[in-house]
């Protein structure tokens, strides 16, 4: 049982029984269940503002599939959310969305030359003929 479903447990019993000895059945000191109790709706907060901003990432991700984190980031701040690049890929991990990888082909942009082509063409059957000076 972790701390989270502990902390829940002794704040559901914690009119029936004293809270010192919940605390020390479950293992966790007051302090640390006083600071839990504290930030409830912090937390809160925060866990909505993480729903909207997967809803921001999510209509991002349908236009432009191939936006990794680093230019979701870059999206968000035109939208005008300022959000850190660790928080965005946090999102982007827990939800499942990844951005389409293109295929990489190293020659894609490299052909041969006609002009060399057709040099060395006309290299190979004159080489023969006498019209060749020199060597």
């Amino acid at each position: 049982m972790d701390k989270q479903a502990r902390f829940e447990t002794i704040e559901e019993m914690k009119g029936r029984y004293s809270l010192v000895e919940l605390c020390r059945i479950a293992d966790v000191s007051r302090a640390g269940y006083y600071k839990w109790k504290m930030t409830v709706e912090a937390r809160k907060a925060c866990l909505e503002q993480d729903i909207d901003l997967k809803e921001h990432i999510l209509a991002i991700h349908r236009l432009r599939q191939y936006f990794g984190y680093n230019w979701m980031q870059t999206a968000l701040g035109k939208e005008g959310l300022v959000v850190n690049h660790k928080k965005v890929r946090r999102l982007m991990r827990e939800h499942g969305i990844h951005s389409v990888i293109r295929k990489k082909r190293p020659f894609a942009g490299r052909k041969l030359s006609v002009i060399f082509f057709q040099c060395s063409k006309s290299r190979i059957y004159n080489r023969g003929s006498s019209n060749e000076t020199g060597h």
